[in-house]
């Protein structure tokens, strides 16, 4: 329903109401969507299954379809949790199966990954149902596999030079309970495999070329009679050579990921507002799923490295309600415009050209966006400041433009205490406000860490969708990644949670700091050479994606220390978890001749009160992962762990943009503060291409039924 025809829709009910209580007849309640707190949603009425006068309770059929069902079909198949295994099928196991044969390994701050295991590739070989039952259970049914291993059960070493896709094919045969399964993938060869063009594999893709003796630690090639193909797998090769002839570039095609594979026409036409550098709108894009033809950003920096990477996007480096403003000026709306005086000098202002390149409503069929989240953030330490409120002011603004666009999505980004912050009336409202616009709604926390980035950064996210449309699901993890489970607090004492926590296992190992830079030359305190030589090749896969075909290094510059701060780091130790509790208590001599305490004299007198100031001045460890990436790096800020594990200095932009999942290529403009800025506050585009992924299978699951 277009904004004007609900507005008038509205009035009419609530004149009709008003009429109904002069007379003193009974309230009239209404119901508009359907509220699942288990999926976090809203969902539009279901009108072709409510009040049908079946005699059937649509909850009750959605409840009984949502329930763990296990059924043996035949002696070589069975359905476990909706998804069926037949013999010869891939599957994972749950590595707290093999946990007892395995080596307990320790944890620490700096390392939270470590001790978090994949799932275990295995192969399907036998299905074991007890023989006295007439009807198999799941706790009396197990299944005979053969155990495949990857890189990091070899080394770490081998780990960090191997794809992180590749398996070992064994002769290790262990029975396992059909419980500890926990959904099936493919081993294909590696020429078959999926085409990449970020740091992130959405596909349960493996390949095999080795053999693993894990008595011996012995790897051999793959011998030629060995055999990996599935049934699907090789039903698939049939259809295949039925159309011999059309050459690799049919073939190419077919297993194509690449965004610039998807035309233009059946990309959604999209509207980033708070767009920053473009993080969001890069990983949405490379899913093939939209096209930003406008962005709004206010800072000029951030605006302008936007268009350096999508000169295609139609960039306003401007105030979004100037924007909006103007839109409604153009559209004739301006007497339903309720705006500052300021904003509406500002919009008059505009230029002809860009007045005349501004969308109206009916062209946009995507909005998304992150507004400011410092007024939000725990990592703000000044969040009830004047500036901060300003910035909590800006979700309205964000929902002023679904409301008068009314597109067929909407995404919003925000720190994981956007939900929380002011008792979570903000969150509620934003809710509210996109329910009143009749959009379906789906809310819930990711972890970025999940999606193949070495960070720890949990997001908050709101779907819409226009009630005719599908709303996305959330995608599943992908890498394994310490978390505590991501809860939303709901009426009720109830939590829900977006996704499952992989504490459990997920399809590949986490992605250490060594993945993210290892490759990277070493620079000084304060290094400021724009373009330098990367001096050696990509080691890790994930190196081997972030470079791309990039021939020199970028932005590998360094924020410089002072002199004192410059001896802090230098005499903190090069090991996992070294911080200022590290450092020596005693003065040292400047180059001004002034002795000064090595130990920063607040934090021993405070550290009781602050956790003991864990991190500060912090080293990360090769082995773990990054913290949260911020907007201004420094040793005595909010996360003080931004010194490199073994060289004397800060983190540099681009260690810091890979840790973003920012391929080598992205360009970041201004001064080094500007550009720390604008990777601290983007969406890391592995994340956003994630989220894109469900909402194209949604979308392409519309037009391949319509």
């Amino acid at each position: 329903m277009h904004r004007k025809e609900n507005t008038i829709a509205d009035k009419m009910d609530r004149a009709r109401a008003e009429e109904r209580k002069k007379k003193g007849l009974p309230t009239e309640y209404y119901c508009k969507s359907l509220y699942w707190p288990e999926r976090g949603a809203f969902f539009a009425l279901p009108y072709d299954s409510l009040g049908i006068g079946s005699g059937e309770c649509y909850s009750c059929k959605q409840e009984e379809l949502g329930r763990d069902e296990f059924k043996v079909i035949s002696k070589t198949s069975f359905v476990y949790k909706k998804i069926e295994y037949s013999l010869h099928d891939f599957l994972y196991v749950r590595p707290q199966f093999f946990a007892d044969e395995e080596e307990a390994r320790g944890t620490f701050k700096a390392g939270r990954n470590v001790g978090l295991r994949a799932y275990v590739v295995c192969h399907l070989l036998e299905i074991e149902a007890s023989a006295g039952s007439k009807q198999a259970s799941l706790s009396s049914t197990k299944v005979k596999v053969r155990r495949f291993y990857r890189p990091e059960d070899v080394s770490a070493a081998k780990a960090y030079s191997s794809d992180i896709r590749e398996v070992y094919y064994s002769e290790d045969i262990v029975t396992v309970p059909v419980a500890m399964i926990d959904g099936k993938c493919e081993i294909r060869k590696k020429n078959n495999l999926p085409t990449l063009e970020l740091p992130l594999i959405m596909d349960h893709i493996f390949f095999c070329e080795y053999s693993y003796n894990p008595q011996t630690g012995s790897l051999k090639q793959l011998s030629a009679n060995i055999k990996l193909s599935s049934p699907t797998q090789k039903l698939a090769n049939t259809n295949s050579r039925k159309n011999k002839g059309k050459g690799v570039c049919e073939s190419d095609k077919n297993n194509s990921d690449k965004w610039t594979d998807v035309p233009q026409e059946n990309r959604l036409k999209t509207l980033d507002v708070f767009a920053g550098c473009g993080g969001l709108s890069e990983g949405l894009q490379q899913s093939g799923i939209s096209f930003t033809k406008w962005a709004i950003e206010y800072e000029q920096p951030a605006g302008e490295a936007f268009g350096e990477n999508h000169p295609e996007t139609l960039m306003f480096v401007d105030n979004c309600n100037v924007i909006l403003r103007a839109i409604m000026e153009k559209c004739g709306d301006v007497d339903d415009c309720i705006s500052t005086t300021e904003a509406a000098e500002l919009a008059a202002k505009l230029d002809e050209e860009k007045i005349k390149n501004l969308p109206v409503p009916g062209q946009v069929e995507f909005i998304n966006g992150g507004p400011p989240c410092q007024g939000f953030s725990g990592m703000n330490r000044f969040n009830q400041s004047t500036w901060s409120k300003v910035q909590c002011e800006m979700i309205l603004a964000f929902l002023s433009f679904a409301e008068y666009f009314r597109p067929k999505y909407f995404l919003l980004e925000n720190v994981r205490t956007f939900v929380s912050f002011n008792k979570g009336q903000t969150f509620r409202l934003t809710l509210a406000s996109l329910l009143e616009m009749g959009y379906q709604v789906r809310f819930g926390i990711l972890e970025a860490g999940a999606y193949g980035v070495s960070q720890s950064r949990k997001r908050a996210f709101i779907w819409a969708a226009a009630p005719d449309e599908a709303l996305p699901e959330w995608p599943e993890p992908m890498h394994v990644f310490s978390a505590p489970e991501l809860k939303i607090s709901m009426p009720g004492d109830v939590h829900y949670v977006a996704v499952r926590s992989t504490a459990g296992g997920a399809p590949f190992r986490s992605v250490t700091v060594r993945d993210t830079i290892g490759d990277l030359p070493p620079v000084e305190n304060g290094a400021s050479k724009p373009t330098i030589d990367y001096g050696s090749e990509p080691i890790s896969w994930f190196q081997k994606q972030v470079r791309g075909r990039m021939v020199a290094l970028n932005d590998h510059i360094s924020k410089e220390m002072n002199e004192l701060n410059l001896i802090r780091c230098q005499r903190i130790p090069k090991r996992p978890g070294a911080d200022w509790r590290d450092l020596p208590d005693e003065k040292v001599k400047l180059s001004t001749g002034q002795m000064v305490d090595l130990i920063p004299w607040c934090l021993p007198n405070t550290a009781k009160r602050h956790n003991q100031w864990k991190g500060l001045f912090g080293r990360l460890d090769w082995e773990g992962n990054f913290p949260t990436s911020i907007t201004d790096p420094q040793p005595m800020g909010k996360v003080g762990m931004c010194f490199h594990p073994d060289q004397d200095r800060i983190l540099t932009v681009r260690e810091c943009a890979r840790s973003q999942g920012f391929p080598d290529s992205y360009c970041f403009l201004g001064n080094i503060q500007n550009k720390h800025r604008q990777i601290g506050n983007a969406v890391p585009p592995p994340l956003a291409y994630a989220l894109g992924r469900k909402l194209k299978e949604v979308i392409d699951a519309k037009r391949s039924s319509a």
